[in-house]
């Protein structure tokens, strides 16, 4: 779990300027994710104070560049048919808190770990693009992290999904809701979902 955990740190890459969409995805993730673990390595007292600090630099840095509706609607998978538009965005809401949820208790485990990346590999229409980097665990070998991105009408770069070491974050997060609905139903899932996120 630990090691999941400072593997998820370094998810901090999914985070990009609206102002460079032109350049190179993998640039994009260097840069802007060497600002932001520097930012976290300069305020652990801060951190240290509450998850406050660590939340809202997520929720202001991160969040706007994640495609959040195609998230949520992929995880729900064949259930965001069957809910209405105010359910939808309930749900959308509550994901959202909880990927700020997840990466703040993420981010607490990161230690300067050092991070190298490839070229960008691209789809033939160019329209679609993965970022691959490599963490160096001290005294283990490399994790491999894959940053999946899509060029969006608007002329954005927007991450849509991750892969961790070869976990899906996107698969594993639908087949967590999908056992959940199963068993619980979909409205008491979002109500729980938004209730646990408060």
């Amino acid at each position: 779990m630990v090691r999941i955990i400072s593997i998820l740190s370094l998810l901090v890459a999914l985070v990009m300027p609206a102002q460079a969409q032109q350049v190179d995805p993998q640039v994009l993730v260097k840069a802007v994710s060497d600002k932001v673990l520097t930012t976290i390595l300069a305020n652990k007292e801060q951190m240290a104070a509450g998850p406050d600090f660590l939340a809202n630099l997520i929720e202001s840095q991160m969040i706007p560049i994640i495609d959040q509706p195609r998230m949520a609607k992929y995880v729900l998978n064949k259930y965001w048919k069957t809910i209405n538009d105010q359910q939808k965005q309930d749900f959308t809401a509550g994901f959202k808190r909880l990927l700020i949820k997840t990466y703040s208790g993420a981010f607490k485990a990161y230690t300067g770990q050092d991070v190298t990346y490839g070229e960008t590999k691209y789809s033939k229409k160019g329209d679609r693009a993965i970022v691959v980097s490599d963490i160096h665990m001290a005294g283990g070998s490399p994790i491999r992290l894959k940053y999946r991105l899509y060029h969006s009408k608007q002329g954005k770069w927007l991450v849509y999904d991750a892969n961790i070491a070869g976990l899906g974050l996107l698969k594993t997060y639908r087949a967590q809701f999908n056992e959940q609905i199963q068993r619980d139903g979909i409205e008491n899932t979002i109500a729980k979902l938004n209730a646990v996120q408060q």
